[in-house]
């Protein structure tokens, strides 16, 4: 039987355009809703069965801090720089280290001349000391001659005790010269180890103050904290930080994971347009609380372990950039490991 399409009455048009357009919104509006709880269902346990890490890049960093208390005067550098070791970063006046280093120096003055005088004294130790031991053995010899003669009633009891006297007194001579030689090569090898430290850590204070230059110590690329001219510091101040070595991320993993993370696990690295591959190098046995901005707003403040991430290439991602690393889904990892 043929089929007779039916003609739409003029009285019925408004009706059917309404009930068309109803279905369109409620399609709409499902899918709207569809979306919405499937947004939310992810937000809240998608990371039960899906890899999503937030991560930060970050680099090996050099501390520069002051060594000593002074003034800022001024700066070589601004962030963003490339340094090489050795490098001038800035310069500091230092009024307490221009002291010290002018007592280190008056210091080692004065062991200098005391080191010359008891030089000089064992100098006339070693000319006196010949003469005292020959004063010392004729006095012995003429007393003994005395001695040998004095009963015969050839010598008077008066010569004899001049004599004794004289050998006494070139006796004593001698054992003080012996006894003022001893403590004075002791006191000038202690003199000169004296020196010799204050001569070092004079060396040592001349080469950390370097003429107020403050300079790197390793290559790498200076961060964004730049100190001014004029800035007062004290010892200790963090002045700027290096970042130099390479690249890796600090991602901090969530305990609510369903399927495990592994070392060497390859994995996928993105902040906006800007994409790399890296794997997990080592799964770290320490946590940490997130960042603010790593937060989630409905749960409460969450401390995550950290994982280190190595990059396979060169990074694109700025230091200190925060980024999110993907690659598994209910444990099937589709990231392919690139070295």
């Amino acid at each position: 039987m043929k089929y007779i399409h039916k003609n739409v009455r003029i009285d019925n048009l408004g009706s059917q355009q309404r009930a068309g357009s109803a279905r369109i919104g409620r399609t709409v509006y499902l899918a709207l809703l569809g979306a919405f709880l499937c947004s939310l269902g992810y937000y809240l346990v998608g990371d039960m069965f899906v890899l999503s890490l937030d991560g930060i890049v970050l680099t090996d960093r050099q501390a520069v801090d002051a060594s000593y208390p002074g003034k800022i005067t001024q700066v070589f550098v601004k962030e963003g720089d490339r340094v090489e070791p050795g490098t001038s970063l800035m310069r500091i006046e230092s009024f307490d280290m221009v002291k010290e280093i002018a007592d280190l120096a008056l210091r080692d003055g004065e062991l200098s001349v005391r080191q010359g005088q008891l030089q000089s004294k064992l100098t006339s130790i070693s000319t006196i000391m010949p003469l005292a031991e020959r004063t010392e053995r004729e006095t012995k010899y003429t007393l003994t001659r005395f001695d040998s003669v004095s009963g015969k009633g050839l010598v008077s009891a008066l010569s004899k005790d001049d004599a004794l006297k004289g050998n006494l007194q070139a006796a004593e001579r001698v054992a003080d010269l012996l006894s003022e030689r001893e403590s004075t090569t002791n006191e000038l090898a202690l003199l000169e180890q004296s020196r010799s430290r204050s001569a070092g850590a004079l060396a040592k204070l001349i080469a950390i103050y370097d003429d107020g230059n403050v300079r790197a110590a390793v290559a790498g690329t200076i961060d964004a904290k730049v100190p001014i001219p004029g800035q007062i510091v004290r010892f200790g101040d963090q002045l700027m930080q290096i970042n130099g070595g390479k690249t890796y991320i600090l991602a901090y993993l969530p305990d609510s994971y369903l399927f495990s993370i592994r070392e060497g696990m390859a994995v996928n690295v993105r902040s906006g347009a800007e994409a790399a591959s890296g794997r997990v190098e080592k799964i770290l046995d320490v946590a940490a609380a997130l960042p603010d901005e790593f937060q989630n707003m409905f749960r409460p403040r969450d401390r995550s372990r950290l994982v280190r991430i190595q990059l396979s290439s060169n990074s694109p991602f700025a230091v200190s950039q925060k980024v999110s690393i993907t690659g598994c889904a209910f444990g099937l990892c589709w990231a392919r490991k690139t070295e």
